[in-house]
């Protein structure tokens, strides 16, 4: 496979503009910024050798607790990777709410709009991981967690270059995304599976760029053909400028106005794949903020999930821009035979 290279545009985009305000930065000097919208979780992390099959007592070789999300993860992989991340979001105002602003915080990434809803307790999730890959997830969504999206200060949505929704706050996610349509800005869909049967129905049309998992491209649009088929299906119902799917170790697949395409994944040991959707999601929004190159967005995007999976931790690991930069260089200098 080809060289796993960070584009040189977003080795420039991350470069802090001029303090200097009468000085006009180049277009690609300019940090941007991605408006994520959605979920935001405190996952603990559990490593086991191998998921149990019956009940009973194990105990963890490692643990890990921290903020998890698509969004949550998303606007983290933002912020390390040079972007300026703001989340929208509604937690509990518990411990758990509290462990996952400070988090987001010392990460960057912007929580003046992540509400703390009185009553309400934060999601929480237990994951365990085995050895060879496999994970055992409990969730605890707090039904009484206001969804109510009034309060969100619609009119800032102009200030960011991008914004990237997940499916797990819908109301949220169509005001915001039907905004920023009006707008212009590009608007990335997290299209994954979610309990709210309608979720996917509903947002698909509102983004410019949707990118599914492959269970739920399944669910919008069967099981039959090929993928280029399925995603041609979805294409041809909207006006997408880039409709496409994550395929895990494979890469990605996607279709936009110059045809089908295909990127094949970083080749890699992977140690744990926990929020590696979720950091290409936000690699991937912050290079359209940067407006590359499509495929150049998803070999990034490919490249900065791929870090993620080399070490253990969920997204506590997600990469910075120098980890990054440093796993290139070492990759294109070894033999690509693992």
């Amino acid at each position: 496979m080809g060289e796993a290279s960070l584009p040189s545009q977003v080795r420039a985009a991350s470069m802090v503009a001029p303090s200097n305000p009468s000085t006009s930065a180049a277009p690609d000097q300019r940090v941007k910024s991605v408006l994520c919208i959605g979920v935001a979780v405190y996952d603990q992390i559990f490593a086991l050798d191998e998921i149990p099959q019956r009940p009973t007592k194990i105990f963890a070789s490692n643990f890990a607790a921290t903020v998890g999300g698509p969004a949550a993860n998303a606007a983290i992989t933002v912020s390390r990777q040079g972007g300026q991340a703001t989340l929208w979001a509604r937690i509990g105002a518990d411990m758990q709410g509290d462990r996952i602003v400070a988090d987001l915080a010392s990460n960057g990434v912007d929580v003046s709009c992540v509400r703390r809803v009185e009553g309400a307790r934060s999601g929480t999730s237990a994951v365990a991981v085995s050895n060879d890959g496999e994970r055992m997830l409990l969730v605890f969504a707090d039904p009484t967690l206001d969804a109510d999206p009034s309060w969100l200060p619609l009119d800032e949505v102009a200030r960011f270059d991008a914004v990237l929704a997940d499916v797990r706050w819908p109301a949220a996610a169509r005001l915001v995304m039907a905004k920023a349509r009006e707008l212009g800005k590009p608007v990335v869909l997290d299209a994954d599976l979610t309990s709210d049967k309608t979720a996917l129905s509903e947002l698909i049309p509102l983004a410019t760029h949707v990118l599914f998992s492959e269970p739920a491209l399944e669910q919008v649009a069967g099981s039959d053909g090929s993928i280029r088929d399925r995603l041609g299906f979805v294409y041809a119902k909207g006006a997408h400028a880039v409709v496409g799917v994550t395929l895990g170790e494979k890469g990605c697949a996607w279709l936009d106005r110059s045809g089908y395409h295909e990127e094949p994944g970083v080749q890699i040991v992977a140690i744990d794949t926990l929020a590696a959707g979720d950091v290409f999601h936000g690699a991937y929004a912050l290079a359209t903020a940067r407006a590359l190159p499509e495929a150049e967005s998803v070999r990034f995007a490919n490249l900065v999930a791929a870090v993620k999976c080399t070490q253990w931790g969920g997204g506590s690991t997600i990469p910075t821009t120098d980890e990054v930069e440093t796993f290139a260089r070492e990759y294109n200098s070894r033999p690509q035979d693992i």
